[in-house]
Order: C-alpha cells, then sequence, then structure tokens
C-alpha cells in the first residue's frame, strides 16, 4: 500500500512538472537562454524576431526586419563575430513598433513640411513657430468665444420671436420673410463659426505637436529649461525605444523615429543592450542614452563596452 502511495506522488509530480513545462515553456526556454548567454557571453547569436507594427506606421515587417540586420552588422563587422541572428519567429528578442504620441506628432509635423532633427537650431527653429503660432491661435481663440457669444444673442433672441410668432393665429408675408432672411443669416453666421472653429483646432493640435516634440528635444539635448507644459502634449523623460526583460522573455519597443538611419542607430542601440551593453558617457557614441550621433559606426566607447560585455581584454 505505501509503495503504491509512493508510485502515485511520483506519478502526480511528474504530471506536474510536464503540466508546468506544457504551459511555461516558452518563458522557460526564454530564461534558460537568458541564464546562458550570462553565464557564457558572446558564445552564441543572440537571435531576434519582428512582433507586431502599430497601426500609424507604414512600415512593413520585411523593412523592420532589414533595417534590423543593418542594426545587428555595427556590432558584427568589428567584432567579427556573429553576435545577433534574426529569426522569422520565435527568437530570444522580439521587436515592436509602438505607436503614441510622440510619433504622431512627428507624423504630423512632417505632414505640414516641419522638419526635425532634434539638434539646437531645430529647437530653436521650432520654438520660434510655436511661439509666433500660439500668439496667433491665443487671439483666434478669444475672437472665436466673442463671435460664439454674438450668435447665441442672435439665436435666442430669434427664438423668442418665432415663439410670438407661433402663438399668433395669423402671420403676415412680411414676418414671413423677415423670419426666413434672419434663420438664413444665422445659418451662414454658423457655418463661418464653424469653419473658424475648424481652422483653431487645427492650429492647437499643430501647437500640441510642436510642444511634445519640443519636449523631446529639450530632454534628449539637456537643455535647461522648462518643457511645455499643455494640454495634449506629452512631458516627462523621453524614450525612443526601450529594451526590457520580464519572465524571462526579452523586447524592444521602438516609440519614435525620424528616418531609416535614425531607425537603423536605434535599432542598434536597443540592439546594445540585448548584447549586455550599458550605457557610455560619449555623446558621439551609440550606446549613449540620447540618439544624438549620427554615425552608425561603433565608437572607441562603444568598443570598449563590447569588449566588457563579452569579457574580452
Amino acid at each position: 500500500m505505501r509503495k503504491n502511495m509512493q508510485w502515485l506522488l511520483l506519478i502526480l509530480a511528474l504530471g506536474a512538472a510536464w503540466l508546468q513545462w506544457y504551459t511555461h515553456k516558452d518563458q522557460l526556454r526564454a530564461t534558460a537562454r537568458l541564464i546562458q548567454w550570462k553565464m557564457f557571453p558572446c558564445s552564441g547569436p543572440v537571435t531576434y524576431s519582428v512582433g507586431s507594427i502599430s497601426l500609424g506606421y507604414s512600415l512593413t515587417a520585411v523593412e523592420l526586419a532589414d533595417a534590423l540586420k543593418e542594426a545587428e552588422t555595427v556590432f558584427e563587422i568589428p567584432a567579427r563575430k556573429n553576435l545577433l541572428e534574426f529569426r522569422q519567429s520565435g527568437g530570444d528578442v522580439t521587436v515592436n513598433l509602438v505607436y503614441d504620441n510622440r510619433q504622431a506628432a512627428l507624423d504630423k509635423l512632417a505632414a505640414l513640411g516641419i522638419k526635425t532633427d532634434h539638434s539646437l537650431a531645430s529647437y530653436q527653429a521650432l520654438k520660434t513657430r510655436y511661439e509666433e503660432l500660439a500668439a496667433r491661435t491665443e487671439a483666434e481663440q478669444a475672437g472665436l468665444a466673442r463671435s460664439a457669444r454674438a450668435y447665441k444673442t442672435k439665436e435666442a433672441a430669434y427664438n423668442a420671436d418665432m415663439q410670438r410668432l407661433n402663438r399668433h393665429d395669423v402671420v403676415t408675408h412680411a414676418q414671413h420673410l423677415r423670419a426666413r432672411s434672419v434663420r438664413a443669416a444665422l445659418s451662414m453666421e454658423f457655418s463661418r463659426l464653424k469653419k473658424t472653429e475648424r481652422s483653431v483646432n487645427a492650429n492647437v493640435d499643430t501647437l500640441n505637436a510642436l510642444a511634445t516634440t519640443l519636449n523631446q528635444i529639450i530632454v534628449q539635448l539637456q537643455l535647461n529649461v522648462a518643457q511645455y507644459n499643455r494640454a495634449g502634449s506629452i512631458i516627462g523623460r523621453y524614450e525612443e525605444g526601450l529594451y526590457r526583460t520580464a519572465n524571462g522573455q526579452r523586447s524592444i519597443d521602438v516609440y519614435t523615429y525620424s528616418q531609416r538611419t535614425h531607425l537603423v542607430r536605434l535599432l542598434a542601440h536597443e540592439l546594445g543592450h540585448a548584447l549586455g551593453l550599458d550605457h557610455t558617457a560619449d555623446p558621439k557614441s551609440l550606446m549613449y542614452p540620447m540618439n544624438t550621433g549620427g554615425s552608425l559606426e561603433l565608437a572607441p566607447a562603444d568598443i570598449t563596452e563590447l569588449n566588457r560585455a563579452c569579457r574580452r581584454n
């Protein structure tokens, strides 16, 4: 009886272990790969796959994969080693494009022909444009508010007149023509108000996009100025991309980029984190916290950090 109980407990334990593996096998495999990489860095390639691409981006999965493959060569050419490898699916790292107000702001400005390169000159040009548009929009909003109040007064008078006419058994032809003329004038005035309102709202949207982009440049260039704290804009710490590990699962989320070269450099930076590289203090290096450089080649600080991550002298 005791031996049967031991066999039963063993079978239950094996069943529980199998169930744990079956329901969490992807996570367990990912954790094992991560532990292997930490114990034996650069002993084999870190694999990556394209994950989700949010609506709003025009980039396709194939184009993102091409940009990732170019980004991987940034490390592999100087290292002369296969450090990163693309997988159609099931890679160690999943790369996603996440569309939010940061990218929407850049897209809004690009549609208006406003180019940004996150430089001090770009900041100053955008700041001037913002201040001029803000002053004009503030005046337009005040004028719109006055016009709206005047319209409401006329509308109330018209409604009162119509109520009086409706109480009469007989309405003269002249009274009817006058009421129709007033109604037509009110209709035209309402159309003009809505047109002005749409114009003001479009300017407000542009101001929000300008403020959001200015805030990103302020953070990126570490300017000693206050961010634009207006409704509809984003303030706070800015990240173009983010590499993270959660429950053994690794991912790279890209939030905003302006052009392909910018995207490749950003992807290379986040892939560097996947390889175990930390940030450097050189603003021209790839692993500098802010994407301020223009080169797709590793700087001496990046080489030093790569050697440290791979534990090479």
